[in-house]
C-alpha cells in the first residue's frame, strides 16, 4: 500500500466517513486521482462504497489504521 492511500485511509478515521472532495482539500491532489484511490481501497476491501457520497471504513481498514500496540510491562516478576 501506498503513502497517500495511507492518508485517505487516516483522514477517513479522523472524520468517520469523508467525500472525495473533501479527501482531495485535505491531501492536495485532484479528485480524479482521489476517486481513483478510493476505488482501489474500495476493491481492495478497506473502504466501503459509499451510499451517501461519503466513503467509510470496513473493519480491514479500521483493522489497518488501528495503532499498534504497545508492549506492557509483565505482571509477575521473576
Amino acid at each position: 500500500m501506498q503513502g497517500v492511500e495511507k492518508q485517505v485511509l487516516n483522514i477517513i478515521k479522523q472524520r468517520k466517513e469523508a467525500k472525495i472532495e473533501s479527501i482531495a482539500g485535505k491531501l492536495g491532489i485532484s479528485t480524479k486521482y482521489t476517486s481513483e484511490i478510493c476505488s482501489t481501497l474500495v476493491n481492495d476491501g478497506y473502504l466501503e462504497n459509499p451510499q451517501n457520497g461519503k466513503f467509510k471504513l470496513t473493519l480491514k481498514g479500521k483493522e489497518f489504521v488501528r495503532p499498534a500496540m504497545k508492549a506492557r510491562k509483565p505482571l509477575i516478576r521473576w
